[in-house]
């Protein structure tokens, strides 16, 4: 496992989404004493947090490791061969401090073993990409708490990703090229309704499409607002592009619902793959 590299290595992946290309360049980059198990799970667990209101899980095995990840949207898992470094203590910060994630833990031999974990590192998980980044703190020059939320924010996309100058990072780097847009801003009437819906179908095509809501009230969204030609009058409104190719669709408008934007976007992916295959049929001839 090398440092995390967060950024695309193809300046293709950057042209259907130009905003995310001045975001990718901005200046700031990216930047022995081992607990043995379940038996300290408690001492562990005080440890991380000292208030009762925050706490990391302690994955003492395989099993319940696997089953942390799996039923999160977004897990974050210390890995720690040695808790007594300063990488600990940033960890300890991070669960105290930012609730937005969830928090495993994990000292374990078999779980170290498993995750292929050789010295500290703590690491993201998504479930939105199928998506694993690891930070492997010998390889991370100086590392700080600053440093580990930059590389989680970075790597924050979930089922529905919120669109920001930092989640856009995110989504430039991952494989899924494909992505659904939601436009909206805080006067759509059953926004958290639409927003559902947007969860289930993503859920369904975990892997082939990212789900990005863009709020227009945000000042920094401005720009792919005025990319797609919007007006605050035309939202909620949902588009889908990929980034690589350029290539984008528009919804018609009318009720939101999983069914009917997973098949908007699956028409999509055909339609992908049939012209794929033509380009490649023209190659042969």
């Amino acid at each position: 496992m090398g440092a995390p590299e967060l950024l695309p290595q193809s300046p293709h992946r950057l042209a259907g989404f130009f905003v995310l290309r001045e975001v990718a360049q901005s200046p700031g980059g990216i930047g022995g004493n081992r607990l043995p198990g379940p038996q300290h799970s408690r001492v562990l667990s005080i440890q991380l947090s000292r208030g009762p209101e925050r706490s990391a899980v302690i994955l003492s095995d395989v099993s319940s490791a696997k089953s942390f990840i799996s039923s999160r949207d977004i897990a974050v898992v210390g890995f720690f061969v040695d808790t007594e470094l300063p990488e600990f203590e940033y960890f300890n910060t991070i669960v105290k401090n930012h609730p937005e994630w969830d928090y495993g833990v994990a000292t374990s031999e078999d779980v170290l073993r498993h995750y292929k974990i050789r010295s500290n590192a703590i690491s993201i998980f998504r479930q939105a990409d199928n998506f694993r980044d690891d930070l492997v703190v010998e390889e991370t020059p100086e590392l700080t708490t600053a440093k580990l939320y930059r590389f989680l924010t970075i790597n924050e996309l979930r089922l529905v990703t919120d669109y920001n100058p930092m989640t856009s990072i995110g989504l430039i780097a991952s494989k899924v090229q494909v992505h659904l847009l939601f436009f909206t801003h805080k006067d759509v009437e059953g926004q958290e309704g639409i927003l559902k819906e947007l969860r289930s179908a993503a859920s369904d095509l975990r892997g082939q499409v990212l789900f990005v809501k863009i709020d227009a009230d945000m000042r920094s969204n401005q720009k792919i607002i005025g990319f797609f030609k919007l007006k605050r009058t035309d939202l909620p409104f949902i588009s889908i592009i990929d980034t690589e190719t350029k290539r984008k669709r528009f919804r018609e408008s009318g009720d939101i619902t999983a069914a009917g934007v997973k098949q908007f976007c699956l028409d999509f992916l055909s339609s992908t793959e049939e012209e794929e295959e033509s380009e490649n049929l023209k190659t042969e001839l």
